[in-house]
């Protein structure tokens, strides 16, 4: 079993903020099965740069999650995707990447994220589907993957 500890921005959470924070913290656990989980929205915060958070985090690196700076699916903000894929490609990365967009207010989700507006006027889960297919192919081809 891989156990995966996820870095956060600031505003979430005030122990692992940055990949090498997070990097420290695996080398003090010292066991081969805990790793990364790094996250660009939250990168988007805390990083200074995208590839050099990827490449620091090499081997460490167990998950990978997408999602834009305003939450939204992949190709919907100004994330550097190209750089992100190859520091990806880089490093060896073969594990899953998992888009995580946030786009809909209301429930658990809506509030443990802080979203206050719908993302999209008039949602529809035509729109939605639409949206995860051309995200899909977007990092797809952008990731190499």
């Amino acid at each position: 079993m891989t156990i995966c500890i996820e870095v956060l921005n600031r505003f979430e959470n005030f122990l692992i903020n940055t990949a090498e924070e997070g990097c420290e913290y695996i080398k003090q656990i010292g066991e081969n099965n805990v790793k990364l989980m790094l996250d660009t929205f939250h990168m988007n915060i805390e990083e200074e740069s995208f590839g050099e958070a990827i490449r620091k985090t090499g081997k460490y690196l167990g998950h990978f999650h997408t999602g834009e700076c305003n939450r939204m699916v992949p190709g919907k903000g100004r994330i550097p995707w190209k750089e992100i894929g190859d520091a990806l490609s880089d490093i060896g990365y073969n594990q899953a990447v998992v888009m995580e967009p946030f786009v809909q207010m209301g429930g658990r989700v809506g509030q443990d994220v802080k979203l206050w507006r719908e993302m999209y006027p008039n949602i529809s889960e035509e729109k939605l589907d639409e949206d995860a297919r051309q995200a899909l192919n977007f990092q797809r081809y952008l990731l190499n993957r």
